[in-house]
């Protein structure tokens, strides 16, 4: 029983993961790198000492240039913005990077990093990882 239950507990938080379309992970040393994915977007946080810093990257939309407006934000689990920056540009064929956006850790909170791409005509692509400070 106890082996189903678990079983159940771990379904359940990877469906949670899959819902959500963001990554989380567990508390890193620092100096790490974690990423997360949306469709076409990526947005990586590393963490080096009580420095966050976030870049996103972008792909083209079917291989040609094109214009993009982007979001890139850093900021606490509570929501509190840290870092922010918008912009608009043309993504060449070979995709663009965005940032990167960098602050200071607020210990004893956890880390979001967005990254958004919007293009005429299309929904917008959010890439989002999730990771709990260190300090």
């Amino acid at each position: 029983m106890k082996r189903f239950v678990a079983i159940l507990a771990a379904g359940a938080a990877l469906s949670g993961l899959g819902i959500t379309g963001a990554t989380q992970a567990a508390a890193r040393p620092t100096g790490t790198t974690t990423c997360g994915y949306g469709v076409g977007a990526k947005v990586c946080l590393t963490i080096e000492g009580r420095l966050a810093s976030a870049t996103g990257w972008a792909s083209s939309a079917g291989g040609s240039a094109q214009f993009a407006s982007f979001e890139l934000e850093l900021r606490t689990t509570a929501g509190a913005s840290l870092e922010r920056e918008d912009l608009g540009a043309v993504v060449p064929p070979a995709g663009i990077t965005v940032g990167p956006v960098a602050s200071t850790v607020p210990c004893g909170t956890g880390l979001t990093a967005t990254f958004t791409t919007t293009r005429a005509g299309r929904p917008p692509v959010t890439a989002t990882v999730t990771v709990p400070a260190v300090c």
